[in-house]
């Protein structure tokens, strides 16, 4: 039922966005992630992944469909890994939703960097988005970059 309701939206979302997209050459924009926390992908042991809670924000007049993304992460300006969203997110208008997404490290050195930084509440990251959004047989995509302060506390060992 929840997945026939959103593939309504979706579709409803995709005719908004092809007849808006006639006069702006199919770009959407809008859209931006930021990184909210980080925390590890099994309790107590940081190996080869972690999990980051990442908020979308829409800031455009209609609503946005996302099918996924990719995301790079970098962490005080070192890049850690890649997270690679699967599941579908509705963004209705002037409005924003988070999700979880399991961030694969770029090497094994970033386990140890990240028990390193876990030691400081926060952390400043720079987050680098590519967002997929299928309107009926077009796909687009929506990039955009973020910065700001990142929690850690979920990295600490108990």
């Amino acid at each position: 039922m929840q997945r026939a309701f959103f593939l309504r939206i979706l579709w409803l979302i995709g005719l908004v966005v092809a007849v808006a997209g006639c006069g702006s050459g199919g770009k959407l924009g809008g859209v931006s992630v930021a990184a909210v926390s980080i925390r590890s992908a099994v309790p107590a042991k940081l190996d080869t992944q972690a999990i980051v809670t990442l908020r979308f924000t829409n800031e455009n007049v209609v609503p946005v469909g996302l099918s996924g993304g990719k995301y790079k992460l970098y962490l005080n300006g070192t890049y850690v890994g890649q997270a690679v969203g699967k599941e579908a997110l509705g963004l209705p208008q002037l409005s924003s939703a988070t999700q979880e997404a399991t961030l694969t490290f770029a090497s094994p050195s970033v386990a140890a960097l990240l028990r390193d930084l876990s030691k400081a509440p926060q952390a400043s990251y720079r987050i680098e988005s590519v967002l997929f959004v299928i309107v009926g047989e077009e796909k687009l995509e929506i990039k955009s970059r973020n910065q700001g302060a990142v929690d850690l506390t979920g990295l600490r060992s108990n």
